[in-house]
């Protein structure tokens, strides 16, 4: 049976043969470069994952406001400024400027009630408008009114 310190020695030889391979302390520096090339993708990751957030809540809040906004309106009595008020109140939670609101004309022969809310890109994202510049976020909300003939009678 052979003994194994004849592999050791050899290892030991090896180390003194080439002894600035084998220092621990020639290594420190690896980990902060290794780091510094990690760092940047992981702060852009996180950095996309909070745009992407950010886009899908102020398109969210956007669907909300067309829709409470259309169910303002679509009662009688309504006005096209009730709607155009409920967008703002509800849209103001987020943005105080870079939407619109377009109502249709609500009046007492109006049948159905579309409501628009269109949030410009450039005014509540941070990095999106580099990538994706002129860019909105529309929505629409279509419902049917309580004032049309008929709709007591069913």
């Amino acid at each position: 049976m052979k003994r194994r310190r004849n592999s050791f020695r050899r290892s030991q030889q090896r180390c003194k043969a080439f002894p600035k391979l084998y220092r621990r302390s020639d290594r420190t520096g690896a980990s902060i470069v290794e780091f510094a090339f990690v760092a940047n993708l992981l702060i852009l990751m996180i950095l996309t994952c909070m745009e992407f957030a950010r886009m899908n809540m102020v398109r969210n809040l956007a669907q909300d406001a067309a829709y409470f906004a259309a169910r303002q309106a679509m009662v009688p009595g309504a006005t096209t400024q009730d709607a155009i008020d409920e967008a703002s109140r509800i849209m103001d939670s987020l943005a105080t400027s870079g939407y619109t609101v377009d109502v249709t004309s609500v009046d007492a022969d109006a049948e159905d009630i579309r409501v628009t809310v269109s949030v410009d890109l450039t005014a509540v994202a941070l990095f999106a408008p580099y990538f994706l510049p002129n860019t909105d976020i529309t929505t629409v909300a279509h419902l049917r009114t309580e004032r049309y003939d008929g709709f007591y009678e069913q």
